[in-house]
């Protein structure tokens, strides 16, 4: 199958080294295209495909072959030039040539995805590429091997900055070497998802190009680390997406802070998509769709998906269509095939004659064609009704597993005289009320940061968690939280009871469905704010009476509608002898009503609701008390975080001496981590 060398030349070492030391590849090139056509058939019928494959297994063609693509992509004169630019080059250039799995590896690496780019072979590689390659080569010895060659390359090949421009990229990107360095130790901490270590260069490229500054990179890891590590779960933190607020930003994106703060519509949260990807070693792109813009990534099953918008079908990226992309990306999956298809162009564009060119083609495309490629649902994507729409990004509560590092235990807390401190975990009772679906209530997850932690998750209209304390001396107490948020404008309220007037008994014009047991009246007045006394569809007129058992002093109201604000026109009233006197009108009440009025002294008291249309009529009321002194109560507006842990500014709220609940509420929000609260006596 070889025929008898016609000339006395053969690469050798001493060959390529005097090509490199002289800086003149013409003559070297011309004897490797030389030699090379002499290892082949002369005959295009005998190309077949047994014998290439025979051939290309021959060792000493195989680094030949690979020398000869080299520089061939580079171009012999653009070589000669890099080899003389810089002394350092020369050895550079010695390692990569002489080094056969070297060169193989970086020209796989560079060569296109797209099936058609690949056939006609005219791709090229600068010698921009090769400076960079040559930085890191120079810097970094462990660059040369493993993952850190792998990382080496795809830096050279695609630095930061080179992928698709959008929201949150910093206006100078960094330097590959920083670059390189970066991921290279973000790697070596396992700070990136396990999956990291099976990419090919060509999917690091993707990864390492990213627009991020590395500040920002590092924060992605350590806000979902910190705010809510489920999302790690099969490394799908592109799921975050869901979170990115869909609304214009009242902030410029300077960061990718600015953009899951402020949010904005497809484009900005398909640059978050693309980002927080990359962040934990996931390659990622950014696709064009019809008047849309959404992300696809490489999934943890080595498949790409496409999420947040329509399918590949309607996508568009890395100047081809989805289709075409789907059709490369799955072609390079089978490496064995995809490396020998490779070198069978190499050897073609070798080929002395175009007719033993074409029929070693033609081999490589028999070969493309019969390839088992896993049949794609092109019309399929990943949270298609999130594409114009806002989510509520209900989030599994199950364990994120082997997908997470180890929990450090948490620190012991060491007490401080005055201060309650309680755990956010040891919560008594928790509930909600869903809008998009999920468990009603928050979630207790594994703390990276130690310990356990709560989340108030994104799509509930509310949810609330109770805490039993104990209360030293009935005054003011400072309370602060420390707490996790993603996006600006949230919110908890905080509540304890004790203080209003005790109530004998509650009564109501309706009950809904006659349910009395689950939902009758004394579940507005039973110092729980995760029951509930609600009225019947459709009933637009209705009261609540208190009998406060006796003659007793009041001044002050407190109300909690809660999640279903339906009331548009109420009074608040007291008996006075067999009459109804008016004490307070208004109209809507919401989650956190609370007026002081006239001291009266009264038994007998009700909210009367004139007018409860809403959607659907039906009025509910969680929480009706009426006294002297308020309940303690707080609205804690909270700090944006950018995902990070933090002590909220304190706030007063008034508790009552001994054993009773103090209870936080999330209205409708953007999920809020919390981790424990303190409270101290003001003096």
């Amino acid at each position: 199958m070889l025929s008898a060398p016609l000339h006395a030349w053969e690469p050798s070492a001493k060959e390529l080294d005097a090509a490199i030391s002289s800086g003149d590849f013409t003559s070297y090139f011309a004897n490797l295209s030389g030699w090379l056509g002499q290892k082949a058939h002369g005959e295009p019928a005998k190309l077949t495909h047994p014998v290439l494959t025979v051939l290309l297994k021959n060792p000493a063609l195989a680094p030949v072959l690979a020398q000869r693509q080299f520089i061939a992509k580079v171009g012999p004169a653009q070589l000669g030039a890099f080899a003389k630019a810089d002394a350092a080059n020369k050895p550079f250039l010695i390692w990569v040539m002489s080094n056969r799995q070297v060169t193989e590896m970086f020209l796989e690496g560079a060569t296109p995805v797209k099936i058609s780019a690949r056939d006609d072979n005219s791709w090229s590689i600068s010698t921009g590429t090769l400076e960079n390659w040559k930085k890191i080569f120079v810097a970094d010895p462990e660059s040369r091997q493993g993952i850190p060659l792998k990382l080496a390359m795809a830096t050279a090949l695609r630095p930061p900055g080179t992928g698709s421009p959008g929201s949150g990229q910093q206006k100078t990107p960094t330097a590959p070497l920083l670059r390189y360095k970066y991921f290279k130790t973000a790697h070596a901490n396992h700070e990136l998802f396990p999956s990291f270590d099976q990419l090919t260069v060509w999917d690091m490229q993707f990864v390492v190009n990213s627009g991020a500054s590395e500040a920002d990179l590092s924060w992605g890891r350590e806000m979902v680390n910190t705010w809510n590590p489920l999302f790690k779960i099969d490394e799908k933190v592109v799921d975050t997406t869901s979170c990115v607020w869909r609304r214009n930003s009242p902030v410029p994106h300077v960061d990718y802070r600015a953009v899951l703060d402020g949010g904005g519509k497809c484009g900005p949260r398909s640059s978050w998509s693309v980002f927080i990807c990359q962040a934990w070693g996931i390659p990622a792109i950014g696709v064009g769709q019809p008047a849309h813009a959404c992300v696809a990534y490489k999934g943890k099953d080595g498949h790409w998906q496409v999420a947040y918008g329509k399918g590949w079908n309607a996508s568009h990226l890395e100047g081809m269509s989805g289709g075409e992309f789907v059709e490369g990306t799955e072609a390079r999956l089978l490496t064995t095939a995809f490396t020998q298809v490779e070198h069978m162009r190499w050897l073609a564009a070798a080929m002395p004659a175009k007719e033993q060119s074409a029929a070693v083609l033609a081999v490589a495309k028999s070969i493309t064609q019969a390839l088992a490629v896993t049949k794609r649902d092109l019309a399929a994507s990943e949270k298609l009704g999130e594409m114009d729409a806002d989510s509520g990004a209900v989030v599994s509560s199950k364990d994120p597993g082997a997908t997470k590092p180890a929990i450090k235990p948490e620190a012991p807390y060491k007490p401080v005289a005055g201060i309650i401190h309680v755990d956010g975990s040891s919560y008594a009772e928790t509930g909600g009320i869903t809008v998009w679906g999920g468990e009603p209530r928050v979630a207790l997850i594994d703390s990276t940061t130690g310990g356990k932690q709560l989340l108030f998750p994104q799509g509930m209209a509310s949810c609330w968690v109770g805490y039993k304390i104990e209360v030293p001396e009935t005054g003011f107490y400072e309370l602060t939280t420390k707490i996790a948020t993603i996006n600006g404008g949230q919110a908890l309220s905080v509540r304890s009871f004790g203080a209003m007037a005790p109530v004998k008994q509650a009564t109501a014009s309706n009950v809904y469905r006659g349910q009395v047991k689950d939902l009758g009246a004394q579940f507005a007045v039973d110092n729980n704010p995760g029951t509930r006394w609600a009225c019947s569809l459709g009933v637009e007129n209705a009261f609540l009476e208190l009998d406060l058992g006796k003659p007793t002093l009041i001044s002050t109201v407190m109300i909690d509608e809660r999640a279903y604000s339906k009331i548009s026109k109420f009074v608040i009233e007291y008996k006075a002898d067999t009459e109804w006197k008016t004490l307070i009108e208004g109209t809507t009440i919401g989650s956190d009503y609370v007026k002081d009025f006239p001291a009266v002294t009264a038994q007998f008291v009700r909210l009367h609701m004139l007018d409860s249309s809403g959607t659907t009529g039906g009025p509910t009321i969680w929480e009706f008390s009426v006294g002297s002194v308020q309940d303690g109560h707080a609205w804690l507006a909270l700090p944006w975080t950018a995902g990070l842990w933090q002590t909220t500014p304190p706030v007063d709220i008034r508790l009552v001496k001994g054993s009773q609940m103090i209870w936080f509420n999330a209205p409708y929000q953007r999920g809020v981590a919390f981790k424990s609260f303190d409270l101290k006596a003001k003096k």
